[in-house]
Parts: C-alpha cells; sequence; structure tokens
C-alpha cells in the first residue's frame, strides 16, 4: 500500500495555511483538555498546561512564544526521532511542544511517526504518561477546528493504521476546509483507491497532476487499480463466454437412465 505523505513539510505547511482565514486563538486560552479515546479505546487524557497554549495558525503572529518552545524541546533531533532533547525519549519534547502548541503541525508528524514505531504498541518508558498521537491530534481538533492540515494529519494516522474508512471521513473534513490544499487532495485520492472508489480518486488525481506536485506514486497507485479492475471485469467476462451451457433436460435424462 502506498503510504500518506507530507511534502516539504515545513515550507508546504506555511504557503498551505496562508489561505485558511477563520477565528484563531492569538493569546493563551487557559486549559486544553484531551477529548475521545486511542486506539485502545483508553479514554485519552493529559496533564495541564505550562506554557500556552497556543494556536499554530497564529504562530506568524507569536515568534517568541514559538520559539522558546522550539528551542529548548523541538530541535532536528527531536523532529527526526533520533533523541531526546530534556527527556529520555524524543515523544517527551515532543508531548512537551503539544502541550504548549496543541495544533503544532510538524510536532504532530512526528508524534504520528513516533506512534508508528512498533505500532500496536506504545514505545514510552512506563513511569511517563505521554499520550500517544491519536489523543494529542483529537485535542487539536477540538483546540482549533478550523485547521485544515490537522484533520488530515488525523487521517494520514488513521490511513497508515490500516482504518481506511475513518481517514477518509477525516480527509474529507480536511479538504471542506481548505479545497486547494494539494497534500490533502492527494491522501484523499490515496484512500479512495484503497477503498476502491476509482472514479473519485481519479476526479481526485486529475486536479493534483494539473499543479506541480513532485510525487508520481498516487497515478502509479491509480494506474495500477484501474488496470486490475479492467482484467478482473474482462476475465469475468471471459468466463461467462466460456462457461459451457447445460442442456435442460440433462439431469432428467441421466436419472431416466440410471432408473432403467
Amino acid at each position: 500500500m502506498l503510504r500518506p505523505v507530507l511534502v516539504s513539510i515545513a515550507a508546504t505547511f506555511v504557503a498551505s495555511l496562508t489561505v485558511v482565514s477563520a477565528p484563531t486563538h492569538a493569546v493563551p486560552v487557559g486549559t486544553t483538555p484531551f477529548v475521545g479515546e486511542d486506539f485502545q479505546g483508553r479514554p485519552c487524557h493529559g496533564r495541564k498546561e505550562n506554557y500556552g497554549p497556543f494556536d499554530y495558525l497564529e504562530r506568524a503572529n507569536l515568534p517568541n512564544e514559538l520559539g522558546v518552545v522550539e528551542r529548548h524541546h523541538f530541535n532536528s533531533d527531536v523532529e527526526h526521532l533520533i533523541r531526546g532533547q530534556t527527556s529520555p525519549t524524543p515523544m517527551g519534547d515532543i508531548s512537551y511542544t503539544l502541550y504548549a502548541w496543541p495544533n503544532h503541525h510538524r510536532a504532530l508528524y512526528s508524534a504520528i511517526r513516533f506512534r508508528m514505531q512498533g505500532y500496536p504498541e506504545y514505545r514510552v518508558p512506563d513511569n511517563r504518561k505521554i499520550p500517544t498521537a491519536e489523543c494529542f491530534l483529537q485535542r487539536a481538533i477540538q483546540f482549533s477546528p478550523r485547521d485544515a492540515t490537522t484533520y488530515m494529519l488525523y487521517g494520514i494516522l488513521l490511513q497508515r493504521t490500516k482504518q481506511p474508512e475513518k481517514a477518509l471521513q477525516q480527509y474529507r473534513l480536511a479538504h471542506s476546509i481548505n479545497s486547494k490544499d494539494t497534500q490533502i487532495i492527494y491522501n484523499m485520492a490515496l484512500v479512495l483507491i484503497e477503498l476502491g472508489k476509482l472514479d473519485e480518486a481519479q476526479k481526485l488525481a486529475d486536479q493534483v497532476y494539473a499543479t506541480d506536485f513532485p510525487l508520481k506514486g498516487l497515478k502509479k497507485r491509480l494506474d495500477q487499480a484501474l488496470a486490475a479492475q479492467n482484467t478482473d471485469s474482462t476475465a469475468t467476462t471471459e468466463e461467462k463466454q466460456a462457461k459451457p451451457k447445460t442442456p435442460p433436460n440433462k439431469k432428467i435424462k441421466d436419472l431416466f437412465s440410471q432408473s432403467q
């Protein structure tokens, strides 16, 4: 299965979010509670923020607040899951970043990648109560419900954990907020292929490649799915045509001959 993707995360996020015009939080708004459940059906919960929370859509207006968190808790080693900065595990610093900036896109994506290491197990020390990526994502959506990228990221996690129907729901929500974002369209097309909805996937793929989107994986995957569909259709037709017709009275004749 072709994995859902993000392209040039930092640069693309900056470009794609400039078109989102929605109420945002420019100052701390108090505590941001966790909502929903993790993938094991347990209620999501976490501690209260020590700093923030701030809306990542407003980061251009809050450079100092963002800078102090990223300098101390989200350096390159943390983002790429190499090692923690102030924590034994990268997820410790990722979680601090997300407590302060609930919808920090790059930190959420790092949390997704950490979650997938050894999935379905969650590889954090037993004595550290760090919420899972799915819990942080649901909290982020609750905090900033007009942030299309956060829905897309949740869709990516759901798709990677083999929950394509739920992933499609999140991609559709993201698309309803920002229908021009090529990454949202690309990932939604991928999950539509997975679900066998090839006509809709084709329409979205046409939108993607009408731009200068660099990845050709979607086109290749769609071509393969369409070819397989055509092959199955042809094989079924040929099988029907080749199937010998049973004479209508054959069974009656056989029974009659046996009774002689």
